[in-house]
């Protein structure tokens, strides 16, 4: 190294020096020193074997009965623990649980901004009150809480009950707009006759003509019956996910709610759909049936009540092997957020070679 470049670099060390000193940093030394990767969602599974297992375990612990808990169990992707994340997370922007509510036990009621999702997987007792109407949760069932409801769920039944929590609080904590508040009772008063939400808005097809529309989302409860009978009723799919449609916001015709997406998708017999990548992330949940993913070509066995997740631009395709039993994915993602920030991409990609599996 000749004097001149020593020189060089002592001179910018020293001006470092200051800089650091106003808190401040030289971009060109960002992007000139090191090789910065931060840290990234992996591909990843919780086999609902296990989960449940775990679940029931939950269930019984005496320490945390009576205390207003919700007996959750975060699902935390391997590739953000070190993340420094507030909340363990499935995605950078969100968040996944298997809740289970106990017999006779009532989880207090609250609200928050952010917004969440139940998607039920076992148990037919519970029930969910949300701003003063009560919902009942049986399985299959998707139920919205959107942001700064009121909420709160009990289970009168003699069996547990559990569901798929899906929050959007990885990114409403790094907006720093998480907040939470008690609410006065361990349980709201139920206020509004069963199917006051719904009745509201015409059952998604009609509206009151005397009635604003606003588009917010609103606490309702889409049933299995009916989703899981306008997927067998379609004749036309996509060519990456067989037959697929939305939980729409029926005052909108849009997405779910502001932040989330949720649909839900049907791979017939013997499907296997071609691949492609997008920059929205998705979580899934295996309604029915059972097959396997193919993620940035490693494959993924999945079946009913597995939980996976495909992070922003992983390629992935979806397989049924059946011949003769559909499979059913629901899934949860990210897609308004980049929609709105102009940010949405989604490439084809060539069918992928398999060189290793996940989970």
């Amino acid at each position: 190294m000749t004097t001149e470049n020593q020189a060089a670099i002592e001179q910018e060390k020293e001006y470092m020096e200051r800089l650091a000193k106003q808190d401040s940093y030289p971009l060109w030394a960002f992007h000139r020193d090191g090789d910065r990767h931060p840290p990234k969602a992996a591909p990843w599974v919780w086999r609902w074997k296990e989960m449940r297992e775990l679940a029931y375990e939950a269930g019984r612990l005496e320490r945390i009965k009576g205390q207003g808990y919700r007996r959750a169990l975060l699902m935390q992707n391997p590739g953000l623990k070190a993340a420094g994340m507030a909340t363990p997370s499935s995605t950078k922007t969100m968040s996944s649980a298997i809740q289970i509510v106990w017999p006779g036990e009532i989880a207090e009621a609250h609200r928050h901004t952010a917004a969440a999702i139940r998607w039920v997987i076992e148990g037919s007792g519970a029930f969910t009150v949300q701003d003063g109407e009560q919902f009942r949760m049986e399985p299959g069932d998707l139920n919205l809480t959107p942001s700064f409801v009121w909420h709160d769920h009990k289970n009168p039944s003699d069996e547990p009950v559990i569901w798929l929590d899906c929050l959007d609080a990885p990114m409403v904590g790094f907006f720093d707009a998480m907040f939470q508040e008690p609410f006065p009772e361990d349980v709201q008063p139920i206020t509004k006759p069963d199917g006051y939400s719904n009745a509201s808005i015409g059952n998604g097809l009609m509206r009151s003509v005397s009635s604003e529309v606003t588009g917010r989302a609103l606490p309702l409860n889409y049933k299995w019956a009916d989703a899981y009978a306008a997927l067998q009723a379609m004749n036309e799919g996509s060519r990456y996910d067989g037959i697929i449609m939305e939980y729409t916001n029926p005052t909108t015709g849009g997405h779910t709610m502001p932040t989330l997406a949720c649909k839900l998708q049907q791979l017939r017999p013997g499907f296997h759909s071609d691949a492609h990548k997008h920059t929205s992330s998705v979580v899934y949940n295996v309604a029915k049936g059972s097959g396997s993913s193919i993620i940035d070509g490693k494959k993924l066995d999945w079946g009913f009540g597995d939980t996976f997740v495909v992070p922003s631009m992983n390629a992935h395709e979806h397989i049924n092997d059946s011949m003769s039993e559909d499979a059913v994915l629901f899934s949860m993602s990210d897609l308004p957020l980049l929609e709105s920030m102009l940010l949405y991409q989604e490439h084809h990609v060539d069918r992928q070679e398999v060189t290793g599996t996940i989970g």
